[in-house]
């Protein structure tokens, strides 16, 4: 039976905002901290109120959705009769998975008819969006059942790769993510880590000195990865550094050739832990392109 699925993401997700509203995608807003105010990700404050925040030298605080706000939006696609896939940030760094499955769960009960999954997408930012843009293309292109489109995603997140770094350690040392001793002397060394998502986990996997040396690795780690799958679109993303984003894509597009992107600010909730002037690229390795063929 072919089935037309509601996609729903939470807002760490990045993507633009005219392709969200285009791709009829809702939106779960998280928790942002700022000043002892809450505040709800891109429906109270937007990207450039938490970076402009941080520039001021505020750490903000994030959490997980207000669940009511959750439940309300999985309870209107069941009034709608309306099956619906969430994909979750990462659940190793936020409770938001957990809350969901717990929802849903209980939403099943009353709702046995409707067909509802959640699904973590072990990611966030740009990594999310590509996720749910290749859902929904899946869908469009050709009949589908319910459980075939939560099986395409479920293949899709194990095939994301997401590669960035830290242009500041100083946001590390702040997040406690390393001591404090270590960030200076990487900051004075011009140490610039360069990171990745393993199990939906950030970790760093090499240390180089200087920006121009960080960005090579990062496009010489999509080519690795990657390899011969042009087809696709590349998601760079950027901690307000519009500057470093594009001179990315430059790389990208004479070293390696790809022709189809996706800019955008790494939102509130990563942005919070990146710092400002981190950036990311975000595609699928060539595994997803042998499996497709």
């Amino acid at each position: 039976m072919i089935s037309v699925v509601k996609f729903i993401v939470d807002s760490t997700c990045d993507l633009p905002e005219d392709l969200i509203i285009k791709s009829n995608i809702s939106l779960i807003p998280l928790k942002v901290l700022i000043d002892d105010k809450d505040y709800l990700d891109k429906k109270t404050i937007n990207v450039d109120e938490v970076y402009s925040a941080m520039r001021r030298g505020i750490l903000p605080k994030t959490s997980q959705p207000n669940p009511k706000d959750m439940y309300d939006i999985f309870e209107e696609c069941c009034n709608k009769g309306e099956d619906f896939i969430f994909l979750s940030f990462s659940s190793a760094l936020s409770g938001t998975y957990r809350l969901a499955k717990t929802i849903v769960l209980e939403l099943k009960e009353r709702y046995p008819k409707i067909n509802m999954e959640v699904i973590d997408s072990k990611s966030g930012s740009t990594a999310t969006g590509l996720i749910i843009l290749e859902a929904i293309k899946f869908t469009q292109e050709s009949g589908h059942s319910f459980y075939e489109i939560v099986g395409k995603i479920r293949n899709l997140v194990t095939h994301i790769e997401h590669v960035f770094t830290i242009a500041d350690l100083n946001w590390l040392i702040k997040g406690g993510r390393i001591g404090k001793t270590q960030g200076v002397i990487g900051n004075i060394l011009d140490i610039k880590p360069i990171l990745d998502v393993s199990n939906g986990e950030m970790e760093i996997i090499q240390k180089v000195r200087g920006k121009k040396k960080a960005l090579h690795r990062m496009v010489d780690i999509l080519e690795e990865r990657a390899g011969n799958y042009k087809e696709q679109i590349i998601g760079v993303s950027h901690a307000d550094d519009i500057e470093t984003a594009e001179e990315l894509v430059n790389m990208i597009k004479i070293k390696l050739g790809y022709k189809q992107f996706i800019i955008n600010k790494i939102g509130s909730v990563l942005g919070s832990h990146l710092g400002i002037g981190g950036v990311g690229i975000f595609f699928f390795n060539d595994e997803l392109d042998k499996r497709s063929n």
